[in-house]
Formats: structure tokens, sequence, C-alpha cells
């Protein structure tokens, strides 16, 4: 018998068995599946927040929120497979709920909030109205005088603007000694809203009473008639100052006391006629200023290939710890000579040094010049980066100031990859600065940063761009180098408050050679410098 009949089917089952015990280490690739992008009409904003796997779609107030048309969903991956369409005119009353596949599955929730401004005002009104749209009814107060069957309709919406009817016509309604209810139709909506009127125990009411740096907001509610206003004094004091430029509207009125001192005790009060509230004692808020505010310190204490805006060093705790990031991280990683931000000796306003911001072409990507209140978290590749914004911070000021000088290039092809949506810039135009500052309360859990910098942006996302209007926004202001400044400039930036009376629990600070820098637009040839940076309360 040929001895190699028997060798051979044994080695082929030995073959067979080591294949089989063969393990598959070839990793699979990490594709999330995420929405990108998302367009819908009627909508005034989308925001997309991917920790949560949520999009949530903001209604202009004529939409029907159920028949809302969603025109396009952009997703993050080629790879990704929604279980479903929901493209097209859906019901967004209620959420939807859509699952994204690659190598796992993820849910995504889309829904719509819809904001209708409502209001509904009588003479001898007191206090605000309180708007219930859940049970459909208004509730507010006269003064104890008045006469509930003889009152006047001051203002009156509850619908959507322009588009909607109501019966009777409030202009006639008299007789609020009972419950008046009122049809409110739009669209296919048909509401009945109840409208109740009860006199005011107190004549006059201190509502709120918000301490700020060097002045005091406020605001109270009386009726119409009587003199109306506020008064102040240091707390110990004995004489009441009187608070001018008061403004009234309906049953209110509002005030700032100024010329105040920071971190000191106040007491205010309002009246109305021979009526006052008691006193309601406050603090005023800290004068706080920037750390490093003029770029005096600097080390290498991150990297040998460039400058870092803290030393740990140095004899100032506040000196000692990172509070200014910039882009340097990341255009360094080819080589030192990419450095795109750095102490300038030979010119500046104040002290030792100025902050030079040179934008750059690093290698197959442009790079703004930049400086910014955060930290550089990571680079992705050779295609950008991700950075966070922001540091814990309290106080309101009034404005940002500092000494800026600027020379724009011009954008070329090899430095032009695009611009938001409404910027005209093009190839051939001259480069912009740019300088901004926002203070918000923006949650990291939220934003995707750290506790200390809130904001996470993502220069290869857009959706991850910071957004002026954002709800967490409560003020903002932006000045724009549109022009060369050849000698040093002081610039003023006033800060847009949305709120008078939120605090702050971050703030942002950012500057760049190259506004566009996020879209990797910009001159290789822009310079901006800036030196002697505060904040004006």
């Amino acid at each position: 018998m040929d001895i190699s009949l028997k060798v051979k089917p044994l080695i082929l089952s030995l073959l067979l068995c080591a294949a089989s015990c063969i393990k598959n280490d070839i990793p699979y690739p990490v594709v999330v599946a995420e929405i990108s992008s998302l367009e819908a009409e009627g909508a005034k904003s989308v925001s997309i927040d991917k920790s949560a796997r949520k999009v949530t779609i903001s209604l202009e107030e004529q939409t029907d929120i159920r028949s809302v048309k969603i025109l396009s969903v952009g997703y993050s991956d080629p790879s990704v497979v929604p279980s479903w369409d929901i493209r097209g005119t859906r019901d967004l009353s209620s959420p939807l709920k859509v699952t994204l596949t690659t190598f796992d599955d993820y849910e995504w929730t889309v829904v719509a909030e819809q904001t209708i401004e409502r209001y509904f005002t009588l003479s001898s009104q007191v206090g605000e109205s309180v708007i219930d749209p859940a049970n459909r009814r208004v509730m507010l107060e006269v003064d104890a005088g008045a006469d509930l069957e003889n009152l006047s309709v001051t203002s009156c919406k509850l619908g959507p603007s322009d588009i909607t009817a109501y019966s009777p016509e409030p202009s006639t309604l008299k007789d609020f000694s009972s419950v008046q209810p009122l049809l409110v139709v739009y669209g296919e909506y048909k509401e009945i809203w109840n409208i109740y009127v009860s006199r005011s125990e107190v004549t006059v009411k201190l509502s709120v009473c918000d301490p700020w740096a060097n002045k005091i907001y406020l605001r109270a509610q009386a009726a119409e008639g009587p003199a109306r206003g506020f008064r102040y004094r240091r707390e110990g004091e004995q004489d009441w100052v009187e608070v001018q430029n008061v403004s009234y509207s309906s049953g209110e009125f509002s005030a700032w006391a100024t010329g105040l001192e920071s971190e000191a005790a106040y007491e205010c009060v309002a009246y109305s006629g021979k009526d006052t509230t008691e006193p309601v004692k406050v603090t005023t808020e800290s004068e706080i200023q920037l750390p490093n505010s003029g770029f005096e310190t600097y080390s290498h204490a991150e990297s040998d290939k460039y400058y870092s805006f803290y030393d740990p060093s140095s004899p100032e705790l506040s000196l000692q710890t990172k509070w200014w990031g910039s882009g340097n991280k990341g255009s360094t990683t080819v080589g030192s000579s990419y450095t795109i931000t750095m102490p300038c000796t030979d010119d500046k306003v104040e002290g030792e040094s100025s902050l030079l911001m040179a934008s750059a072409y690093v290698i197959v990507k442009f790079a703004a010049g930049n400086i910014f209140s955060g930290e550089y978290y990571k680079t992705i590749g050779t295609s950008g980066g991700v950075i966070r914004l922001g540091r814990p911070f309290e106080s309101r000021p009034a404005k940002l100031v500092l000494s800026l000088k600027y020379k724009a290039g011009i954008i070329t092809d090899k430095t032009f990859s695009g611009a938001p949506e409404g910027d005209p810039v093009k190839v051939g135009d001259r480069d912009r600065g740019c300088v901004w500052v926002a203070l918000g309360t923006w949650d990291y859990k939220r934003y995707g940063g750290s506790p200390d910098s809130p904001y996470e942006l993502n220069t290869t996302d857009k959706s991850t761009f910071f957004d002026p209007e954002g709800e967490d926004v409560i003020a903002y202001g932006r000045f724009i180098a549109d022009r060369d400044y050849d000698s040093w400039t002081r610039i003023e930036i006033p800060l847009d408050y949305r709120t008078l009376t939120k605090h702050p629990t971050h703030i942002i600070v950012s500057a760049a050679s190259s506004m566009l820098g996020d879209y990797f637009t910009g001159s290789a040839d822009s310079k901006m410098w800036i030196d002697d940076v505060r904040l004006e309360y």
C-alpha cells in the first residue's frame, strides 16, 4: 500500500483543523451613524445633538407642526442606512424615531418645537399676564379699585402672527367680572381661551432686582395712573436716590440704577403713588478681567515647537495654568516653522510684548492665526482639528476693548475652501480678520467639551461651528477687520444681551487673522496683532 495515500488525508485534516482555529484579529472600522444635517420648510433653525442622538427643528409661528416638509437629511458617512426615509411631509406634533445602521444600530429622534409669542393685557393691569397654552387660559390682576365690568383690552395675541382671527373682536370686550371666553382661530385650529381677571392685593410689586457690576436692573408692576418709579441707597445710608429714565409699559415699568460701585451692598424699592415696596438687598457683581490680557506671559510648557500663553513657573497663580489656547498644536505637527500664534516683542502697545497671529498654508491645508479662551483638543489627520471653547466666568461686562493692528492678504485658489451660506467671499478678495466675544450657559454634556471649556468645535463638522444665535448664548459681540489697520487702533466690541436677568457660566473670547479659518479659507499673508485686551463694565 502506498504510504503517501495515508499521509495526504492526514495532512489535509491537520490543515483544516488549523484553519478552523485561526482567530480573525482584523478589526472592523468603527463608523458611528449620525445625522449630520437636516432641512425643513418653515424651520427657523435646526440643531443636532450628537451625544443625545437628537435633531431639534425650531419652527416658525405660522408653520403647521402636523404637516412639516422635511426637504433633506444628511448622514455622517455614505455607509449609513436609515430604517426608513423620513423625508417628505411629516406630523411632528410627536417625535419621529429612526434607526441608523452601519456595523451597529443607532436610534435617533427628530422633534419639533414651536414657540408662539402670546400676550394679553388690560387697562388698570398690575404685573404681567400669566399665559397658559396647555390649558388655554390667561390669568392677570388689575388694580384693587378697578371696575371689572368696564376694562379695556390694550393688547392681544394668542395665535401665530398674521393668520389668527378672534371672536369676539378683543377690542369689544369690557366685562371681566367673570371668566371671559375668546375663540382663537388659525389654520385648521380652533381654540377656546378663557380670560381670568382678579383684583390685586398689592398696589406695587418689585419683581426684578438684578445686580450687575456697577448697576442694578429693576422691574416692577403697578397699575397705570399714580406716579411710579424706583429708589436705591447704599446699605447703611439714610437717603434714597431716585432712579432716572424709567420705561413704562402698561402695568409694568423698568429702569437701570447706574453709577454704582462693584462688590457693594445696596437696597432698592419700587413705588406707586404713596405705596412703596419693602427694600430688597443685593450686592453688585465683581469687575473681573481676563488673565494674561496683554500676553506678557508665555512659555514652551507644552512643546519646544511653539509658545503657550501661560507659564507653570510664574509667581502669579492665574498665569500658571492655561486660559488661552491656539491652533499652534495642530499647525506645528509638521514642524515649528508653521507656528501661527506667537508673542511679538518688536511691536506692542504696553508691556513687553503683543500677540501676533499669522495665517499660513501648512503643507495641504490653510490655517488661520488664532487665539481663543479654551484649549486645542486634538488634530484630525490632515483634515482639521478639534478645539474646546470657553472658560468659567460669571460677571456681565458691557464691552470688550483691545488694541489692534491688521494686515490683510489676498485669498487665492490655494487658500479657498468654502464659506458660510450668505458670505460672498471669493478668490481674489481681501482677507478679513475677526475678534468676537460671547457669554453663555453652555453645558459640556450637551456641547461635547469639558467642564472648564464646554463648547467643542470640530473644523471638519460644520454642525459644530459656533452659533451666535444659539439658545444658550446670553450675550454676543463681534468686530470684523475688513480693511488694513496700519497703526495701533483701539477697538470696542459692545456686548448685545439677549436677556437682562440670566447669569453666564462661561465666556468665549476668540480672535483670528482670517475670519473664515474654520472653513480653511483666507490668505497666507494675513497678520493680526492684538494687545491690552480688557473688559469694560
